[in-house]
């Protein structure tokens, strides 16, 4: 699921490490929200939305906690990007035990080797980067879409800073801005489960990149997410 993203004539290219998959994201459908999100609608006459124009999406909080990350989201679109988000800016970066359990409980038992990829940090990042262990990621916009026709199997792609504490920051440790990547979050045994199956992974497709202000963003399907 890793790889760099390199922006190309407005079209984010993701390369990740397994398929070197670099196309545009086409055959997948945006994923259904349970929150009445209006701003996916047409918008009026003479009106024109962005992601920062439109009303942002707010995400669900975990209903339980498991191994110190949050868990028990509901099944539904929302769900899905909910925990998405909650899992990559709760994932430890700093002790490689914690994080081992961290992803443990979160990742799909149809993908077992997704567990150590995420405790050693190439779960997600793009490369050519030097990762922060101390940082703490802030996911500010999103965009999803389903990999199947169940709406059970969604990516969910975030655009994020991994912000590093003031007076913490060095040579190999400085924050990183407007990082975009994903995760395929999968309904399993009551919960959204991440995973990295070869046949969800050969369907994701890079989209548009995000930009606040831009309307092709918006008809893409980004959506900033409300902080606090």
């Amino acid at each position: 699921m890793a790889g760099a993203a390199l922006a190309v004539g407005g079209i984010l290219a993701f390369t990740p490490i397994i398929d070197g998959n670099t196309q545009p994201q086409t055959n997948a459908k945006p994923s259904s929200r349970s929150d009445g999100d209006k701003s996916s609608e047409p918008p009026g006459q003479g009106q024109e939305y962005t992601p920062a124009t439109a009303r942002p999406v707010s995400l669900l909080k975990p209903k339980s906690n498991a191994k110190g990350i949050g868990t028990g989201f509901e099944h539904s679109g929302l769900g899905a990007e909910s925990a998405a988000v909650s899992y990559w800016q709760d994932f430890d970066l700093r002790d490689e035990v914690i994080a081992r359990e961290q992803w443990t409980a979160v990742t799909s038992e149809d993908s077992p080797e997704t567990i150590d990829r995420g405790a050693s940090g190439t779960v997600g990042e793009p490369l050519l980067i030097a990762v922060p262990r101390d940082g703490k990621a802030v996911v500010k916009a999103l965009l999803s879409r389903s990999l199947d026709d169940s709406g059970d199997i969604i990516a969910v792609w975030m655009f994020y800073d991994r912000l590093v504490p003031s007076g913490e920051e060095g040579a190999d440790n400085k924050s990183l801005k407007g990082e975009t990547t994903y995760l395929i979050v999968k309904w399993e045994d009551g919960d959204w489960k991440v995973t990295e199956e070869p046949q969800y992974k050969a369907k994701v497709r890079g989209p548009r990149s995000y930009h606040p202000d831009s309307k092709w963003a918006f008809a893409a399907g980004w959506r900033r997410v409300a902080q606090g």
